[in-house]
């Protein structure tokens, strides 16, 4: 719970300031080892980051010139479909690793890279979800 809590605080300063990380997933994150940083956690791996693109104080669509790079286990169904990324696929990323660390797994955590994306159409939305609290 405090790691989901930290998580999404997190997001919501990088998101406030403009960016999308990109990249979301356990490798990512960091819980400090001191007296003073035990218990927190930190986000790494900016390498796939990118600028929220305004004008006139409206968001505009950039191209995805640039392919995917990142864990196609925790990415959003827009990378599958090549769709730019926003805010929210960093948070369905998030929530991928919550059901994860829940559950053991996800449902397609052992298959082939090239089955996700339709597990990921499958278990969309409350199917996902159905064994948690």
């Amino acid at each position: 719970l405090k790691f989901g809590i930290q998580a999404i605080e997190t997001l919501k300063i990088i998101h406030n300031q403009d960016f999308i990380h990109r990249d979301i997933k356990p490798g990512n994150f960091l819980i400090g080892n001191t007296q003073e940083t035990f218990g927190t956690f930190y986000l790494t791996g900016f390498e796939l980051c990118k600028k929220i693109i305004r004008h006139n104080s409206v968001v505009t669509t950039p191209t995805n010139k640039a392919k995917f790079r990142g864990a196609m286990m925790y990415t959003s169904l827009n990378v599958h479909n090549l769709v730019e990324l926003g805010r929210n696929d960093d948070l369905i990323s998030l929530l991928y690793i919550l059901v994860e660390f829940y559950n053991g797994m996800l449902p397609w955590s052992d298959v082939d890279e090239l089955k996700i994306q339709a597990l990921k159409e499958y278990f969309h939305g409350r199917k996902l979800l159905e064994r948690l609290p």
